[in-house]
């Protein structure tokens, strides 16, 4: 498994827990969470391309992230 990290524009606890279950939705075999100091930094456990997916999700609900 490998870890890609992602810089959110996520602000709050509420959207976090949002775009994890939507995310979980559409890659249901990784595992994500939020860092808990300000959730800007998200970390996915993946063995697969899977930035183009989180891309999506994040732009469709208006925000926007960045894999590191």
């Amino acid at each position: 498994m490998d870890i890609e990290v992602y810089k959110t524009d996520v602000r709050t606890k509420e959207e976090a827990s949002y775009l994890v279950k939507l995310l979980q939705f559409v890659i249901s075999d990784c595992i994500m969470n939020f860092d808990t100091e300000g959730y800007h930094i998200l970390k996915i456990e993946t063995n697969r391309e899977i930035k183009e997916m989180v891309y999506g999700v994040f732009k469709k609900q208006g925000f926007h992230c960045q894999k590191l």
